[in-house]
């Protein structure tokens, strides 16, 4: 009988080389450039199985000299933009000659856009041909870009999309050209050769990475022993802006998700694990497709105490209560995607298949467990109304401001292979002229012919930033210290309260309580401050417990008195503001009801400006009235001959006194203002208060409204506290003109003073003892 001879393995007869190059990104980034490299771990080990091929894995990442620093401004091609990755020197230095080098082109390198270095790179390999991959795993974005053979001449051929199937037929075919890879079995795909790289070098480059980034806070941060991984690839959805399965457009078949087996993922993260990673980067474009799915990836990543980012977030609506309390210390953020606060948008024109209540269950899920979520929208897509834009903008704040979900608002932008940028291509004739897409979506808009124009885009967004930033806990206590007063003003919105002081223990309680919570800045008013005797005192206190900044605003009568005035101003205050309505003695004692109040307060202002320490600041406040706002000239005279450099214009708050018996005519007032700005714009610093943006076209800059208001905490003489801008908005209104304002989100709307409210208690003696409550509601 013969007996079989054994068989020989078949010896690699090409050598092939695996790069991931070095690249530059830019501050605002889009997506994750410091894991970029996953694709081609991933493209080197399934190489590296096939018997016939040598394979040799450099990564620019993962060498000693890996580094992230930032290129020198004087260059104008790289202004703003970072060098990220070990030089081409040090990459060339490994390199050993190959047959074959295969060079893993990623979006940031910016395809369509001839990058230098990677060029340069390119033609310095050791290798007869070389191949250029798309192997970027992460999302929607891919490489996409009909020059790049041209912009990289040295190259011999380009591989889109997936590579794993069809690159070894490439490598030993040699055909040139542009070729389309196709889906491969990831259950089949070895892991990817991260084996293969020094661990500790792409580590360290992580780490030099983020902290010469300098960012203040990462919502998925990149851990001390962080690996990447997908746990599959595709998503079954179609959303209009997304690029995902890019194979579909050349007939690669239907939108799918391909997903690891069960026994697959479970052994992929062990082998993580045995790496020594910490920290798992789930790059997967939508990971809890499969509810069964995420199960096994959280099953096994509690088994291994692993922790876990998922930068390209989850579906809303197959997150539920269990997963939120699963991830909870795992995650650093939970990231969904809204797109659009308006169903009509994200069902006709994201294509989203998404009900809007899901994004509302996973805000309010995510903050009983305890997670920090964050929701992605747009606003400046194909058919988008001004009106719907402003539904996002206020659904995004309000789940913002309900369950603290952080909305990361963004321009829609026709990224390349995206239906919108085919949309766009159609209507304009072209997409915009870019550098690089992934700053776009927060550096500008990129309008088409259908929706809202850039600038307004631009007018909402720069409101809505405003409006968020004013949002994040109060960042001032305003503090009414008593309701005495020795005026009798017609506008005064407490004027119908009880005159009595506030109980002095109490309100030291009170400022004991948001000093521990962070807050520096206070405002004592009243009724008129100076009138309690407390009030001296209570500065000092202030001061003494960290209050960094102190304003009073007073009618400046007392002050009159010059050993007060120059009490009060050494007092420890930084910011004194008077209260003048009128520029002669007529004029202000009709506004004030007292007739030696004008003499008073002017000696009171003297005395200050004489007395004030150099880190006082003085200023003028002024109410507008029917009776007053035509002088509001001459009273902008008097503040700057005063010496007061700082002019507050307010219209009416409409509680107490000030009704449309007093109320000016707005758009008259607001054309007096405007005029007065242009005129002293140079020479004091004005603010305009109460006033709706829409009678202040242009001088938006000079409003300080509704948003700041959302930063403060008032606190009536009784102990009750509330949210300005919460306490003003019972008297707002909104009307038609509001629907399309790009300034809405940030602007109440407009007062209703034909019925205003008497205050719905009385000030009590007992009320003024009564206990403090220890927290503040930081929103």
């Amino acid at each position: 009988m013969l007996r079989a001879m054994p068989t020989t393995p078949p010896q690699p007869t090409t050598r092939v080389l695996v790069v991931h190059p070095p690249m530059s990104v830019a501050r605002d980034f889009i997506d994750y450039p410091y894991v970029s490299n996953l694709g081609a771990a991933q493209v080197a080990a399934a190489l590296a199985s096939k018997p016939t091929l040598d394979v040799q894995y450099v990564d620019s990442f993962a060498l000693p000299g890996s580094t992230f620093a930032w290129f020198d401004d004087t260059s104008p091609a790289l202004a703003g933009r970072a060098f990220a990755g070990a030089t081409n020197d040090e990459v060339l230095a490994r390199c050993r000659p190959a047959d074959v080098a295969v060079v893993a082109l990623t979006p940031f390198h910016r395809p369509g856009v001839v990058d230098a270095n990677l060029r340069d790179l390119i033609e310095g390999l050791p290798a007869d041909r070389v191949i250029l991959v798309d192997a970027y795993q992460s999302g929607q974005h891919h490489v996409d870009a009909d020059t790049v053979l041209t912009d990289y001449p040295a190259a011999h051929a380009w591989l889109r999309y997936e590579a794993e199937r069809d690159l070894e037929a490439l490598i030993v075919g040699g055909e040139a050209g542009v070729h389309f890879g196709g889906r491969p079995d990831i259950d089949a795909l070895p892991f990817p050769a991260w084996d293969q790289i020094d661990l500790e070098a792409y580590w360290r480059f992580q780490s030099r990475f983020v902290h010469g980034l300098g960012r203040g806070s990462w919502a998925f941060p990149i851990g001390r022993r962080t690996l990447p991984m997908v746990t599959s690839r595709g998503c079954p959805f179609t959303c209009t802006h997304c690029s995902s399965n890019p194979d579909v457009a050349s007939g690669g078949g239907p939108k799918i998700q391909r997903r690891l087996s069960e026994a697959r993922l479970r052994a992929h993260l062990q082998y993580l694990a045995g790496l020594g990673a910490d920290t798992v980067y789930v790059l997967d474009e939508l990971i809890n497709v499969r509810r069964d799915h995420f199960d096994v990836f959280l099953d096994e990543i509690e088994k291994l105490d692993l922790k876990f980012e998922v930068p390209n977030g989850f579906r809303a609506d197959y997150l539920e209560p269990r997963h939120f309390a699963r991830m909870r210390g795992r995650v650093t953020t939970v990231s969904v995607s809204a797109e659009s606060g308006s169903q009509r948008v994200l069902d006709e024109v994201v294509k989203k298949k998404l009900e809007l209540s899901a994004i509302t269950r996973a805000a309010a899920n995510a903050e009983k467990a305890g997670l920090p979520l964050l929701i992605h929208y747009m606003i400046g897509l194909p058919g988008e109304t001004a009106a719907e834009v402003n539904e996002t903008l206020a659904f995004a704040l309000h789940l913002w401001d309900e369950h603290r979900a952080w909305p990361a608002v963004q321009f829609a932008t026709p990224l390349p292979g995206t239906e919108i940028a085919r949309q766009l291509t159609a209507s304009a004739g072209s997409l915009p002229v870019v550098d690089d897409w992934g700053p776009r979506f927060q550096g500008g808009p990129s309008a088409s012919p259908d929706t809202v124009d850039a600038a307004t885009l631009e007018q909402f967004m720069a409101t809505f930033r405003h409006r968020l930033r004013e949002s994040q806990g109060p960042k001032k206590l305003i503090m009414n210290v008593t309701y005495v007063c020795n005026n009798h003003c017609t506008f005064c919105a407490v004027g119908t309260r009880t005159q009595v002081d506030g109980h002095p223990t109490r309100q030291r309680e009170i400022l004991d309580t948001y000093r521990k919570h962070g807050i520096t800045l206070v405002d004592f008013d009243g009724g008129e401050p100076t009138l309690n005797p407390e009030l001296i005192p209570l500065i000092r206190y202030a001061r003494r417990i960290g209050f960094e900044r102190i304003n009073v605003t007073t009618n400046g009568r007392l002050c009159a008195y010059e050993d007060f005035a120059k009490k009060l101003v050494e007092s420890g205050l930084t910011t004194l503001l008077f209260s003048v309505h009128g520029p002669d003695l007529r004029s202000h004692a009709r506004e004030v009801g007292v007739a030696e109040a004008f003499g008073q307060t002017m000696s009171g202002i003297d005395h200050c400006v004489a007395h004030r320490p150099d880190n006082v600041e003085l200023g003028m406040n002024v109410t507008l009235t029917k009776t007053n706002y035509m002088r509001l000239e001459d009273l902008a005279q008097l503040a700057f001959d005063r010496g007061l450099p700082w002019l507050n214009i307010q219209f009416l708050t409409p509680f107490g006194r000030a009704t449309t018996e007093v109320a000016p005519d707005t758009e008259h007032a607001a054309e007096i203002t405007r005029g007065v700005i242009d005129r002293w714009k140079d020479r004091i610093k004005i603010q305009v208060i109460n006033l709706p943006w829409c009678f202040m076209p242009g001088y938006e800059s000079y409003l300080a409204g509704d948003a700041a208001k959302l930063a403060r905490h008032m606190v009536f003489v009784n102990n009750e506290r509330v949210n300005l801008a919460e306490y003003l908005a019972a008297r707002r209104v909104r009307k038609p003109v509001c629907e399309t304002c790009p300034h809405a989100c940030f602007c109440g709307g407009f007062y209703e003073l034909e019925d205003v409210p008497e205050p719905e208690w009385l000030v009590s003696a007992e009320s003024l003892l009564k206990r403090t409550d220890p927290d503040v509601r930081l929103r």
